[in-house]
């Protein structure tokens, strides 16, 4: 059984990694490890601190739990996928996006006209001074507009 920790305000209590570590009796490095796994997702605090919240607290115990049944991270990640399914897509963010990269097809659209437009040396030129991840981004925007 869960008990839900409420501050005197009525906000649900916020741990941090002792705090949580504590509580699903581990140690702070293995909260630390899981964390930087990306299966416990702390809020940084204006200070810099990592604040953990009761669903972190739930993925925290399902993992010791997974753990003590000798899972393998993989399917431990998959169980805690299935358990808690991540929050539904912000359509505001599809319709930035979208935006996003019409903005940016209109500007490879005039950065192609203007590169057609130079001597072959110029484009040789342009190419030597291109980075390969340059290089690479400008290939993959080329796909993506064809």
């Amino acid at each position: 059984m869960t008990v839900r920790r409420r501050c005197s305000d009525g906000a649900e209590k916020k741990y941090r990694i002792g705090e949580l570590a504590q509580i699903a009796q581990v140690t702070k490095r293995t909260v630390d490890y899981y964390t930087n796994l990306g299966l416990l997702a702390p809020v940084r605090s204006c200070s810099n601190y990592r604040y953990y919240d009761e669903h972190a607290l739930k993925r925290l115990q399902l993992i010791v739990l997974c753990k003590q049944q000798r899972l393998a991270l993989s399917d431990i990640k998959s169980r805690l996928d299935e358990q808690f399914p991540s929050q539904k897509e912000d359509p505001d963010e599809l319709v930035h996006l979208t935006s996003d990269i019409d903005r940016m097809n209109e500007h490879m659209d005039r950065i192609l006209v203007r590169c057609k437009q130079l001597q072959p040396e110029q484009r040789e030129k342009l190419k030597e001074q291109l980075t390969p991840e340059k290089m690479t981004a400008v290939q993959s925007f080329l796909l993506l507009l064809s």
